[in-house]
């Protein structure tokens, strides 16, 4: 059972090592749940941007520590630099990850490196992990 859990406990490491490496190589990559949550525990500072377009979907439950804005106004650019820094760890979700990318794509387009986009959007979170109201 220990040499068990002593290999699980190195690959996680590795892993927490090489996806920082893979997000600056493409830009953004997209994670698993699992993942995604993982890495944003082990993230001194992340940055959360919910990118629904509503805000009432993002009241009835997000992901803990996350902000709410829409990558559809004007001012999304402008709102993301008010929260996040071009080199903060950025983590990026929508309802099920195809406006998160969209966004994702966006940022990267202006500079933003570390970012995580998550696969199947907050739909497969709420699957395997418990959301919060604000």
């Amino acid at each position: 059972m220990k040499p068990l859990f002593t290999k699980l406990t190195l690959m996680f490491s590795l892993m927490l090592c090489i996806i920082p490496l893979q997000a600056q190589k493409n830009k953004f990559i997209t994670l698993k749940p699992a993942e995604f949550k993982a890495l944003i525990e082990h993230t001194a500072k992340p940055c959360i941007i919910d990118v629904r377009s509503s805000v009432v979907d993002f009241k009835a439950g997000h992901i803990a520590g996350a902000v709410h804005l829409d990558p559809i106004d004007i001012h999304f650019i402008t709102d993301v630099k008010r929260f996040c820094s071009e080199t903060d760890v950025i983590f990026i979700y929508c309802k099920m990850g195809k406006t998160s990318k969209q966004a994702a794509q966006l940022l990267v387009s202006r500079g933003y490196k570390n970012i995580y986009n998550l696969k199947g959007g907050i739909l497969a979170w709420e699957k395997r992990f418990p959301t919060v109201t604000e």
